[in-house]
C-alpha cells in the first residue's frame, strides 16, 4: 500500500501541473513543425531554376520545353540562348557570364548532331545540380527517342505504343491475405510520428526520473520517506508513477492521431491513413514505451541516487542518453532493409529495441517471434538493471558531500546484495 501511495504521489504531482498540460499541447506542435512545415515549405516556395539552352540547330528547344512541361513537380524554366553564326564557343562564354552574374541559375549546351551524338553539358555555379539534372535528363532522353524515331521513319502510332508508361499501383498485403491500397507517404508519416513520440518520451521521462530523485535527495525529503518505506519500494514507486504520467500523455497523443487519421486529415498532399493504426502497431507502441521507459529509468534512478546535483549526474547520464540517440542514427540502415540480418540483430539489442524493432513493426511487419524475443530480452535486461539500480539507490540515496566518480559507481555495483 505504501508503494501505491508513492506511485499515486509521483503521478498526480506531474499530471496536475501546468507544465504537463502545456507539454501535452506543445510537443505535438513542435513535432508538426519539424516534420510537416518543411514539406509545406517545399510545396509553397517556387524553387524553379532558370536554365539557358544553347541549341545550335534550333530544333530541340520547343521539343525539350514540351517534354519538361509534361513532367510533375517541375523545377526548371528553360529559355533559349542565341548562337550567332554557329559560334557555340562564344555563346557558351556569354552563358557563363550570365551564370556568374546570376541572370541564369545554369545552362545546357547540346551539339549540332544531338541525334547522332547525344551529349549535353550542364553549367552552374553550384555543384548541387541533382534537382535540375533529374528534370532535364529524362526530358532530353525523351526528345532523343522522338528524334531518332522520326529519323528512322517510325510511324507515330508505333512511337506512342513503344513510349507507353507503366501505370504503377502500390498495394499493401495484410495478415489475412487481403490487398488494400494505401498512401505510402501517409504511412511513412504516421510511422515516423510514432517513432519520434517513442524516442522523445523515453528520453524525457527517463530524465525526469533522474531529476526527481536528485531533487528529493537534495531537499532531504527522501530521508523522511525512507523512515516508512524500503528503498526498493521507493525506487519502484517513483519509476512507475513517473512512467504512468508519461503513458497518460502518450495515450492522449495516440488517441488524437487516431481521430485525425479517421477524419482523413491531409497535410502537404499526404493523407493520414487510419487503417495503418492496427492493433499490432498500437499494442507494440505501448509495450515498447513501457519497457523502454523502465529500462532507462532504472539506470537514471540509480545514477540520481549517487549524485547530489544535476551537474554531478551529467557524466553518468550522458552514456545512458547515447543508448537512445544511437538507434536514431541507425534508423537509415533499418529503413533501407528492415528484414536484413543486420537490421534484425540491431533491433534485438535491448537498448536499441524500443526504436529499431518498433520501426520494423511499423514498416515491415517482422516475424512475431522476433518481436516477442525483443520483449523478452528487454525484460531480462530490465531485471538485471533493476538489481544494479537497487544497489545504487540503496547505497547512494543517503550519500552526500563529495561528488561521486566512476570508481564509486563500480565499487557500489560490486557490493553484495
Amino acid at each position: 500500500m505504501k508503494m501505491l501511495a508513492i506511485i499515486r504521489r509521483e503521478y498526480l504531482e506531474r499530471v496536475r501541473t501546468k507544465g504537463f498540460v502545456i507539454s501535452t499541447l506543445l510537443i505535438p506542435l513542435l513535432m508538426a513543425l519539424i516534420m510537416v512545415v518543411p514539406m509545406l515549405t517545399m510545396k509553397s516556395v517556387d524553387t524553379r531554376n532558370t536554365i539557358g539552352l544553347i541549341d545550335p540547330s534550333g530544333e530541340y528547344f520547343s521539343r525539350l520545353d514540351e517534354a519538361l512541361s509534361s513532367q510533375e513537380d517541375l523545377h526548371v524554366s528553360l529559355i533559349p540562348l542565341p548562337v550567332a553564326a554557329g559560334d557555340v564557343a562564344a555563346a557558351t562564354a556569354g552563358m557563363q557570364d550570365q551564370i556568374r552574374d546570376e541572370s541564369l541559375d545554369g545552362g545546357v549546351v547540346i551539339g549540332d548532331d544531338f541525334v547522332g551524338t547525344p551529349k549535353a553539358t550542364y553549367y552552374s555555379r553550384s555543384v548541387s545540380g541533382s534537382i535540375v539534372r533529374d528534370d532535364l535528363q529524362p526530358a532530353l532522353d525523351r526528345v532523343l527517342r522522338q528524334a531518332r524515331f522520326a529519323r528512322a521513319g517510325v510511324p507515330d502510332s508505333l512511337h506512342a505504343y513503344l513510349s507507353a508508361r507503366v501505370a504503377w499501383e502500390s498495394l499493401s498485403v495484410g495478415d489475412a491475405g487481403e490487398a488494400a491500397r494505401r498512401d505510402e507517404g501517409g504511412v511513412m508519416l504516421l510511422a515516423f510520428t510514432l517513432i519520434m513520440m517513442l524516442y522523445m518520451m523515453v528520453l524525457v521521462y527517463g530524465q525526469q526520473t533522474l531529476t526527481a530523485v536528485i531533487e528529493e535527495k537534495s531537499s532531504r525529503v527522501v530521508e523522511v520517506l525512507l523512515s516508512s518505506v524500503p528503498s526498493s519500494q521507493l525506487m519502484f514507486g517513483k519509476v512507475v508513477g513517473i512512467g504512468a504520467a508519461g503513458l497518460t500523455q502518450v495515450a492522449i497523443w495516440t488517441a488524437a492521431i487516431f481521430v485525425m487519421a479517421g477524419q482523413g486529415l491531409s497535410v502537404g498532399g499526404i493523407s493520414f491513413d487510419a487503417s495503418y493504426l492496427t492493433p499490432m502497431i498500437l499494442g507494440s507502441f505501448m509495450v515498447f514505451f513501457l519497457l523502454g521507459f523502465l529500462l532507462f529509468s532504472m539506470m537514471y534512478a540509480g545514477v540520481g541516487a549517487l549524485c547530489n546535483t544535476i551537474q554531478e549526474a551529467q557524466p553518468f547520464a550522458t552514456p545512458i542518453m547515447m543508448f537512445v540517440i544511437i538507434p536514431m542514427m541507425l534508423m537509415t540502415l533499418v529503413l533501407r532493409a528492415p528484414g536484413s540480418p543486420l537490421a534484425t540483430v540491431l533491433s534485438l539489442i535491448p537498448m536499441f529495441s524500443p526504436i529499431l524493432m518498433f520501426m520494423r513493426v511499423c514498416l515491415a511487419s517482422p516475424p512475431l517471434w522476433q518481436v516477442v524475443l525483443s520483449w523478452v530480452l528487454m525484460s531480462a535486461t530490465i531485471w538485471m538493471m533493476s538489481r544494479a539500480a537497487g544497489k545504487l539507490f540503496r547505497v547512494g540515496i543517503l550519500m552526500s558531500g563529495s561528488a561521486p566518480n566512476w570508481a564509486t559507481l563500480v565499487r557500489t555495483l560490486r557490493q553484495p546484495d
